[in-house]
C-alpha cells in the first residue's frame, strides 16, 4: 500500500482527515492503480496497440537511433579507438530516451547529439529515492497528502520535515535539460490537432500520416481514442502518451546498462555473443541495420541479455499483495488474511535454489539453454523480469524489441572494456534498481 500510495501519478481526488481513507481520481497510472477491474480495462484497452507484430511497425525508429549512437559513439573524443571512456548508464539513458521519442513521436530530444542527457537519469533517480523512503511510512505518505484546511498545511510541513530529515532533498542540477517538458507539449499539441472540431477527428488522423508528419505509437494511440471514446478517453489518451516515456525511459536504461555491464565483464560470454552475430546476421556483423527477424535467432545472445535482467531485474524492492481471505500458507507458516506479503524479484530469481539451481548468483547464460523443458518453464515462470500474472509489463514487446536491437549493434561494432565497476553495495538501490557508477571503453572494432 505504502509503494503504490508514494508512487502515484495523481494526488487523490480526496482524502479522509479523519481516518486518512483515500479517493483516486479515473485516471490512468498503470503502476499505482489501485481499481483492479478499472486496470484490467485499462490493459484490454491498450493492448492492440502493444503486440508484437504491432511495435514491429516502429522496428525502423529504433534503428535510426541506433546508427546515430553507434556514429557518434565513434567521434567521440577519446572513444573511437578504445582511448577514452564513457559513463554507461548515461548513454544507455541517451538511446533509451531517443529510441522512445523516434517510437512514440518520430521525435529527437538532441541527446545523442549533444552526448549528454542534460542530467536527466541523476535527477530521475533521485525522484525514486524520495518515493521509496515515503513508500515505507505510508502514514506520513497520506498525511502529506491532505489537500485541505488546515489538514493541508500540516500535510505540507510534514512531507518537508520528513523529506529534510532523512536528507533526500535535492536541487536542480546546472544545465539540467528535461525532455519531459517537450513531450507533454507535443504529445498535448498532436492530440489538440487531431480532434480539432474544424474538421472530423478521422480526416485529421489520416492527415496526420502524410510524409510530414511521421507514422508513430501516437498516432496508434489516437486512433484507439477515436474508435472508442468512451473507453479510452482524452485523458487516458493523453496519460498513455506521456507513459510511455515514464514507464520505459528508466527502465530500458536499467536493463540496457546491466546488460552491457554484464556481457562486457565475462570476455568469454562478449566473445561467444560477438562469435554469433557475426555469423548470423546477413551481411556481416557491421551492417547497418539488423533486422529484429536475425536478432531473435541469436540464442546465446538472448540468453546473456536474460541472466542479466534476471540478476539485475529493474524492481529492486519487494513487490507486496495482499493475502486473501481465506489465508494462505508460505514456508510452512499460515498467513492470515490481509496481511501484506512480498518478495523481491532479485530474492527470488538469485535465492530460489529449486528453481535456478545453487549457482543462482553467478551470471551463466548457458542455463537459459538447457534442453531439460521442465525446468526451462519452472525457471520462466519465476522469472519476474517483465513483472508477473495481469502486472506483466504493458510495453514489454516493445522495449524487448529495442533491448535486442540496441546490445546487439553495440556489440557489433564495439568491444566493451569494463574500466570501473563499483562494489554492488556502493550502487544506490532504491524502488527501481539501475547499476550506476560503471564506466566502459568501447573499443571500435576491426572491419
Amino acid at each position: 500500500m505504502g509503494e503504490a500510495v508514494a508512487t502515484a501519478l495523481n494526488k487523490p481526488a480526496s482524502v479522509n482527515q479523519w481516518n486518512l481513507g483515500l479517493v483516486w481520481p479515473d485516471t490512468l497510472d498503470l503502476l499505482s492503480e489501485f481499481d483492479g477491474k478499472r486496470y484490467r480495462l485499462q490493459r484490454r484497452l491498450i493492448g492492440p496497440v502493444y503486440t508484437a507484430s504491432n511495435v514491429k511497425r516502429f522496428e525502423g525508429a529504433v534503428d535510426g537511433v541506433v546508427a546515430a549512437a553507434v556514429a557518434r559513439l565513434k567521434v567521440i573524443e577519446g572513444c573511437g579507438g578504445g582511448v577514452g571512456t564513457v559513463d554507461l548508464k548515461e548513454w544507455m539513458h541517451i538511446i533509451a530516451v531517443e529510441c522512445l521519442g523516434a517510437v512514440v513521436l518520430g521525435w529527437s530530444p538532441g541527446y545523442i547529439k549533444s552526448g549528454s542527457d542534460g542530467g536527466t537519469s541523476k535527477q530521475s533517480y533521485m525522484g525514486w529515492k524520495r518515493k521509496s523512503l515515503f513508500g515505507l511510512f505510508p502514514v506520513v505518505t497520506k498525511v502529506s497528502l491532505l489537500d485541505s484546511g488546515m489538514g493541508k498545511r500540516v500535510g505540507k510541513w510534514l512531507g518537508r520535515f520528513w523529506a529534510d530529515a532523512w536528507g533526500i532533498t535535492f536541487a536542480t542540477p546546472k544545465g539540467f535539460k528535461p525532455f519531459f517538458t517537450p513531450v507533454y507539449q507535443k504529445v498535448s499539441k498532436r492530440i489538440t490537432a487531431a480532434l480539432a472540431p474544424s474538421q472530423s477527428a478521422k480526416a485529421k488522423v489520416k492527415k496526420n500520416k502524410s510524409p510530414e508528419v511521421k507514422e508513430d505509437l501516437l498516432t496508434d494511440l489516437i486512433q484507439l481514442h477515436l474508435s472508442r471514446p468512451d473507453e479510452f478517453t482524452d485523458n487516458y489518451l493523453r496519460r498513455m502518451a506521456v507513459t510511455n516515456f515514464g514507464a520505459g525511459h528508466e527502465t530500458l536504461c536499467a536493463t540496457l546498462t546491466s546488460v552491457l555491464a554484464m556481457i562486457g565483464s565475462h570476455a568469454e560470454v562478449e566473445a561467444r555473443c560477438f562469435a554469433e552475430i557475426s555469423s548470423c546476421l546477413q551481411g556481416g556483423p557491421h551492417k547497418r541495420r539488423y533486422d529484429l527477424e536475425d536478432v531473435t535467432k541469436l540464442r546465446y545472445t538472448q540468453a546473456a541479455i536474460k541472466e542479466a535482467q534476471r540478476l539485475w531485474p529493474v524492481i529492486g524492492m519487494s513487490l507486496p499483495r495482499t493475502v486473501p481471505e481465506d489465508g494462505c500458507v508460505i514456508g510452512g507458516y499460515a498467513i492470515p488474511a490481509g496481511t501484506t506479503v512480498g518478495c523481491s524479484p532479485l530474492g527470488l530469481h538469485a535465492f530460489n535454489e529449486d528453481v535456478f539451481g545453487v549457482d543462482g548468483l553467478e551470471y551463466r547464460p548457458e542455463r537459459w539453454l538447457i534442453e531439460d523443458l521442465e525446468r526451462l518453464r519452472a525457471m520462466e515462470r519465476s522469472n519476474l523480469i517483465w513483472g508477473g500474472g495481469g502486472r506483466t509489463c504493458p510495453g514489454r514487446y516493445l522495449a524487448e524489441m529495442i533491448v535486442f536491437k540496441v546490445v546487439t549493434a553495440l556489440l557489433a561494432e564495439f568491444q566493451v572494456e569494463i574500466v570501473e565497476m563499483p562494489e554492488e553495495g556502493n550502487m544506490e538501490c532504491y524502488f527501481m534498481a539501475m547499476m550506476s557508477g560503471v564506466v566502459v571503453k568501447l573499443r571500435e572494432r576491426s572491419r
